[in-house]
């Protein structure tokens, strides 16, 4: 049975109306409390009150609102395609296998015969004779400068073979009147005038340089035709575009004496042996005087190198 106190508690919540859930079971557990206390044998079985105050507590007091439960909507996971990288396995590199080298066979050096030696040799002359004539340069031709030369050279037009041609030449040029031969010495005579005029043409169309090694070539082969070698000896190119040689003292001096006719019917070598015994007994001061000519010569050689080959004498090229 509840006590007075805890009558009195009940009585509260059910006049004052619905509480606060903490409020009411804070009274409700006082009224027990005071109860246990009083009836402390009757504290195993549940008081009948205790109930009708529950059932009171529960009429009175709102029941609350279940919480609606919120749909949840499942969130798209974007699932994003991830490219795994390939890692390709790095290969190892490979040991190169060393192969062992081949012994290199030396060359055998072959014996040349006699008669390759010699066949080389001829293609090396041949090579520098080709050369040379080459830059011997070929003049132009020329006309017939004599009154025989015409007549043979009418003669090669009849077509006979070479014999006949001059038998028959020579023939008629033994015949041939004075006033014939007037004819044809004035024929050649033009012949003549054509000839150099045209070798100076040709000769201006080459610098003086090219001139002159054209004649160092052309002297190169004259020796090569003196040695026996079937070679055309070609004369040397006249250009007076190029400067004469100086001449020394001594050369002024032998000069001077080989105009003076003292050595007429004298062979060169002894000529040239007293020639000398005179240069040796000369007075100094007139053997100066021929020096001094020949540095004068000299100077006037230099002058005129420069005019033609626009250098110095010393920076020719001799051949």
């Amino acid at each position: 049975m509840l006590s007075s106190i805890g009558r009195a508690s009940v009585r509260r919540v059910v006049t004052r109306g619905p509480q606060s859930t903490n409020r009411a079971l804070q009274s409700i557990w006082q009224s027990q409390l005071a109860d246990n206390h009083q009836n402390a044998d009757n504290a195993s079985t549940p008081s009948p009150f205790s109930f009708s105050v529950q059932r009171s507590y529960a009429t009175a007091t709102k029941v609350a609102a279940k919480p609606k439960a919120s749909k949840t909507t499942p969130t798209k996971t974007s699932t994003k395609k991830v490219t795994k990288k390939v890692v390709k396995p790095v290969k190892k590199p490979t040991k190169k296998k060393v192969v062992a080298k081949k012994p290199v066979k030396k060359p055998v050096k072959r014996v040349k015969s006699e008669k390759t030696l010699a066949r080389i040799e001829a293609a090396k002359r041949g090579a520098s004779l080709t050369a040379l004539k080459a830059a011997a340069l070929t003049s132009p031709k020329t006309k017939p400068s004599t009154a025989w030369r015409v007549i043979l050279a009418e003669g090669a037009k009849s077509g006979m073979n070479a014999s006949s041609t001059f038998r028959d030449s020579a023939s008629k040029y033994k015949s041939l009147s004075p006033a014939e031969l007037e004819s044809y010495n004035h024929i050649a005579t033009k012949n003549a005038a054509d000839n150099q005029a045209a070798l100076k043409e040709w000769v201006e169309s080459y610098t003086p340089d090219q001139i002159r090694l054209a004649n160092n070539a052309r002297r190169a082969l004259r020796l090569l035709s003196k040695n026996g070698k079937r070679v055309k000896s070609l004369p040397a190119i006249e250009d007076e575009r190029l400067p004469k040689r100086p001449a020394n003292g001594w050369a002024l001096y032998t000069g001077h004496r080989w105009a003076s006719g003292d050595f007429k019917g004298i062979k060169l070598s002894d000529a040239a042996k007293l020639m000398k015994k005179d240069w040796e007994a000369l007075p100094a001061s007139e053997r100066q005087a021929y020096q001094d000519r020949g540095e004068a010569d000299k100077q006037r050689y230099a002058k005129e190198f420069r005019a033609a080959f626009n250098r110095d004498p010393e920076s020719a090229v001799q051949d």
